[in-house]
């Protein structure tokens, strides 16, 4: 008998545990904005951006659209607190000589972000101006 209450007590916590609810995955508290629709003209290639801000930096990943390779990641400087919002600015050469500039709008240390992408041929990169 004590067999069988020692079985049953096991079989009770294994349903128990095993129907308990999942621990709720914390949500992710900085804000980030992902696309894959920035077009650089000058080589006829999308690119993807993955922005994210906090208070004192932005940082984006980049890669081209389709590709397999692992994202670049750049480092967004501020640029400009001016305003309400700081605006927070990054680039990167591209393979084929031309640059992608990101500019990352972040209000409420992060709680909100806007990104804006353009592309320009040859030059100076931003991050250069700013060391």
């Amino acid at each position: 008998m004590k067999k069988h209450l020692m079985f049953l007590g096991l079989v009770c916590c294994v349903f128990f545990l095993s129907a308990a609810p999942a621990p709720v995955k914390p949500k992710h508290t900085v804000a980030r904005d992902y696309s894959c629709s920035y077009y650089n003209s000058s080589n006829g290639k999308y690119y993807c951006v993955e922005t994210s801000a906090s208070c004192s930096i932005a940082h984006a990943y980049v890669k081209e659209s389709g590709s397999t390779a692992s994202p670049v990641l750049v480092i967004c400087n501020l640029h400009s607190s001016g305003g309400t919002c700081p605006v927070y600015e990054g680039s990167l050469q591209l393979a084929d000589g031309s640059i992608i500039v990101i500019d990352v709008v972040s209000c409420g240390c992060g709680s909100s972000i806007t990104t804006h992408v353009f592309f320009t041929r040859g030059g100076v990169l931003v991050n250069d101006l700013l060391k």
